[in-house]
């Protein structure tokens, strides 16, 4: 009978045993399931680990192996993160990914700091590679996150997560099959590789490539590429004005700086830009003290408005437009635009502007910016683009800005904090006719919107009406019972 009961345990307690096996096998089958497929159902209120039709199509038509390391510490691991590289990798076989420590394995860090730069590569980001085109792109956590200005607190505030966005775009850049070229226009004082280097770094980063072209050196710039004008403070020479004339005529498109402190004695490259529709107004342009919504923190640091046009539309419809500009110059325009030429204003001041114009000899010195009497008073254009036609049909686009600091902040203020960058990269667009690898990807909801009356009026409907049911149902039952 013992030897029964034993035999009967051991039986039962076996059953267990493999019964437990088999749901851990089965979970883990499930689980590889989930990941490899990207079964897992996102519930969240922002949706931030479903990716969009853009990441689909992007996905679905690499060509070439993409891999990337997630370099996390220890215990800090972005889960969200981790849950979209696994929908990217169930979506596509071109895609992978591994999680990777620095501290185990060193040599990740000098490889691919042989390319980007040492430094680079740190705990806690992304490393996108693509072997075939030997190209990376490093993320981290500031990459995935972007601010707007709240006009009611004054102060940039998180308002969307961009973890899709940002990976999606990395991808595209390390599989382009090439690069567009810009062209930096040196030899005359412009701003140079060291003052320039955020905004190349920026440019870089949108899958371009950047070269400088020295006309006095016999360099002739390449009409397919737009040739960048960065703040010159010395003139062109005739010679060069005729190439770049030579330039212009054959499709060159142009994308221009100039702060309010560059010389106003520039003739020939004033000509150029009458060519164009706009000529740079002398002195800086304040803001109102009185117009509060058009400057940051103090009247100098304008808030332009932006117009809907080539450059903004994308940015004007979607509301990202905030601005800051510091320093700024205006620029003269047309009246009035013609088929040979049209030109539009994408950034203006407020109405009450005005244009502190002083002595070119004080202008690396300390001035007031104070109003004064006699000071011009208006709106005025602060960003233009232009649209030439030559007789035979050949077009020259030009985009020309009274601030270069909106783009070369070394601090990354602007880039981090308004949509500079956004707008560089399209105007950028505009002058090489490439499109830039930011996709049209949203924003995921940074905070979880509030609960309004209709939305807690169907679970509170539900609520109430589970007791009354079951108090109708007992009062029906109990009722007929009572005289019993």
């Amino acid at each position: 009978m013992k030897k029964l009961l034993l035999r009967r345990k051991t039986v039962h307690t076996l059953l267990c045993l493999l019964a437990v096996l088999l749901c851990v096998m089965l979970s883990l089958l499930a689980d590889t399931a989930e990941k490899k497929n990207g079964l897992r159902l996102d519930l969240s209120f922002n949706a931030i680990t479903t990716h969009s039709e853009e990441t689909e199509k992007l996905l679905s038509s690499l060509q070439e192996k993409v891999h990337v390391y997630a370099l996390f510490s220890a215990g800090n691991e972005d889960r969200q993160l981790i849950e979209l590289l696994n929908r990217y990798a169930a979506v596509s076989d071109q895609f992978t990914w591994t999680q990777e420590n620095l501290t185990r394995n060193p040599l990740l860090s000098q490889i691919v700091s042989s390319e980007v730069g040492d430094g680079a590569v740190s705990s806690d980001c992304l490393v996108v590679r693509c072997e075939a085109t030997g190209r990376t792109r490093i993320l981290s956590g500031s990459d995935y996150v972007q601010y707007s200005y709240n006009m009611e607190t004054g102060a940039y505030e998180a308002s969307g997560w961009t973890y899709e966005k940002s990976l999606s775009e990395a991808i595209l850049y390390v599989t382009s099959d090439e690069l567009p070229l810009l062209q930096f226009l040196t030899g005359h004082d412009e701003l140079d590789a060291d003052e320039a280097a955020a905004m190349e770094e920026k440019l870089k980063s949108a899958n371009y490539r950047v070269s400088r072209i020295n006309l006095s050196l016999g360099d002739i710039p390449d009409p397919a590429a737009p040739l960048f004008i960065l703040s010159p403070r010395k003139d062109l020479t005739e010679q060069e004005l005729n190439t770049l004339h030579n330039f212009a005529r054959l499709g060159g498109n142009f994308f221009i700086t100039a702060d309010f402190d560059d010389p106003d004695q520039l003739p020939r490259f004033f000509s150029l830009y009458r060519e164009y529709g706009f000529e740079p107004i002398p002195g800086i342009v304040v803001a109102d003290e009185n117009d509060r919504r058009s400057y940051y923190y103090n009247n100098s640091q304008l808030l332009p408005q932006m117009l809907p046009g080539d450059v903004t539309d994308y940015l004007y419809a979607n509301e990202f437009t905030q601005i800051i500009m510091v320093g700024a110059r205006g620029f003269e325009m047309p009246k009035e635009s013609t088929s040979a030429l049209i030109t539009y204003p994408c950034l203006v001041t407020g109405d009450t502007a005005y244009i502190r114009d002083f002595d070119e000899n004080l202008k690396n010195e300390e001035i007031s910016v104070a109003k004064q009497p006699g000071d011009r008073v208006g709106q005025f254009a602060l960003a233009v683009t232009a649209d030439r036609a030559f007789s035979d049909g050949t077009r020259s686009k030009a985009f020309i800005i009274g601030s270069s600091a909106i783009f070369t902040d070394k601090t990354g203020f602007m880039y981090a904090n308004t949509y500079s960058g956004e707008l560089l990269l399209y105007a950028a667009q505009y002058v090489s006719g490439a499109k830039t690898v930011s996709l049209d990807i949203l924003p995921r909801e940074v905070v979880r919107p509030q609960l309004g009356y209709s939305d807690v009026m169907t679970p509170a409907l539900l609520l109430t009406l589970a007791p009354l049911t079951v108090l109708v149902a007992a009062v029906a039952v109990l009722k007929p019972r009572k005289h019993l």
